[in-house]
């Protein structure tokens, strides 16, 4: 046996979680929220929308295929405004920020790929991949690596302090990063200690 499959070897891991007004986040959300407009009103909508933002901009883009006629602007807006982002002091505005929406309509050979023209679910396919990584484990209670279950509690925390105004400096862009100690014990990667934490 080598590396880290040794008996007694040791390494470091770490997982970071970001709160909802953090870039990536915020992204994200304002994706899911054109998503969630789509579906409300057409349930066989197909949607491969993405979004990048700036301070003071938000881009909305992609295919869609959908009967839903849906108020991007609104969406996005409103997107931003939850995330916590309703003041210009705070490096976003949702209601000043420039919002641009480049929608499309999905391309025939997608759409094609995804619709159910066939009674074989092989045959379908898929109009975006995507790689994940992630694992269960028993090192805590909901079956999730202590590193990241550290970490997106402390930032579920940092969260609940700024919307409550526990601690009002803080803004909606936060950022948390753990890092644990695993020792291999009967083969099993076992953790040790948490060796570094970071909240910013």
């Amino acid at each position: 046996m080598s590396g880290y499959s040794q008996e007694g070897a040791t390494f470091l891991f770490t997982s970071e979680s970001v709160t909802e007004g953090h870039p990536d986040k915020l992204c994200d959300q304002i994706s899911d929220a054109v998503l969630d407009a789509c579906l409300a009103v057409d349930p066989s909508s197909k949607v491969a929308c993405e979004s990048a933002s700036k301070t003071g901009m938000a881009l909305v883009f992609g295919e869609i295929t959908t009967t839903a006629q849906l108020d991007y602007q609104k969406i996005v807006r409103g997107a931003i405004k939850e995330a916590g982002y309703d003041d210009g002091a705070k490096g976003f505005d949702y209601k000043t920020c420039n919002v641009l929406v480049a929608i499309e309509q999905q391309s025939p050979e997608i759409n094609a790929a995804v619709t159910h023209n066939t009674s074989e679910n092989e045959d379908l396919g898929a109009g975006d991949q995507g790689i994940m990584f992630g694992y269960a484990t028993d090192e805590t209670d909901v079956l999730m690596p202590l590193t990241h279950f550290l970490a997106t509690r402390l930032a579920a925390r940092l969260s609940q302090a700024r919307k409550s105004g526990e601690i009002a400096w803080l803004r909606p862009d936060g950022r948390t990063q753990v890092t644990v100690e695993y020792k291999i014990i009967d083969r099993v990667p076992t953790p040790q200690r948490v060796t570094c934490v970071l909240i910013s």
